[in-house]
């Protein structure tokens, strides 16, 4: 199952933003792997419970997935230490 369109919020473009060039395009290229498949990252738990978690090294890609839409949208991308506060 792919999704039609990746969002990728104002806050995430700013994080990516700030990121190191190497981190910046490694997350940039997985991306793409997030829109073909949204349900490769496994779901959080608790108060995030409507959102799933990539992993690239230390960093994290927050994202939501709307299956109705067929959209993913990015919420956050920071370091594994404050991704989740």
């Amino acid at each position: 199952m792919s999704a039609k369109q990746l969002i990728v919020e104002k806050s995430a473009k700013k994080q990516l933003l700030k990121l190191p060039i190497k981190i910046h395009q490694r997350i940039i290229d997985n991306l793409e792997s997030i829109r073909m498949n949204p349900l490769i990252g496994p779901k959080l738990q608790g108060e995030l419970s409507n959102y799933h978690k990539f992993r690239i090294g230390d960093y994290r890609i927050v994202y939501t997935f709307d299956p109705k839409a067929s959209i993913v949208s990015i919420v956050k991308i920071e370091h594994r230490q404050g991704v989740y506060k």
